[in-house]
């Protein structure tokens, strides 16, 4: 792929993913456009999966349903949640995501939010190799006892889990 060609894939990959959460559409089970994944493609976080390195094609939840069960369970408690701003950057060899993401509770009646950075590094087909995401505890921590009742960091599929016992509890579905 040309060098034009992959950075403007780059961005497109970011507007989707802005674009599918703005819209609340993950929520609804769909894929960010374009985003594809070599087999051997990494995720880490330190506070998702705390330094473990995660090869998606072996995790048992697939990623973008894995980003729908996040969606609905954190929509239970904050129905509007979704970015409320969002800066990108693209190069060459991925991308840098940096969300303001933000909704109301429906318990306390109040606003709360986090931001999130991402930082996605893909090959010369744009295909992506390895995705790292950030969050800030002091902000995301609260966020998430309110939402999901349980704060990071989360080791191996902790979180998947927490998710899990989330839908259980309230009785969601996908």
């Amino acid at each position: 792929m040309k060098l034009e060609d992959r950075i403007a894939k780059h961005r497109r990959m970011c507007e989707s993913y802005r674009d599918k959460y703005v819209l609340q559409k993950v929520q609804e089970g769909e894929r960010y456009d374009e985003w594809e994944f070599v087999d051997d493609a990494v995720y880490t976080s330190p506070y998702f999966v705390a330094e473990q390195e995660l090869v998606l094609k072996d995790v048992a939840t697939h990623w973008d349903i894995a980003a729908t069960i996040e969606a609905k369970a954190y929509g239970n408690e904050f129905p509007d949640w979704r970015p409320i701003d969002h800066k990108f950057w693209v190069a060459d060899t991925g991308f840098v995501m940096r969300y303001r993401w933000e909704g109301t509770s429906v318990s306390t009646g109040k606003a709360m939010g986090f931001y999130s950075i991402s930082f996605v590094e893909t090959n010369d087909d744009a295909q992506i190799v390895h995705w790292s995401t950030y969050v800030n505890d002091e902000e995301y921590g609260p966020f998430l006892e309110l939402a999901i009742g349980r704060r990071g960091p989360f080791h191996g599929d902790e979180y998947m889990q927490t998710l899990a016992q989330h839908f259980e509890k309230h009785g969601l579905t996908m």
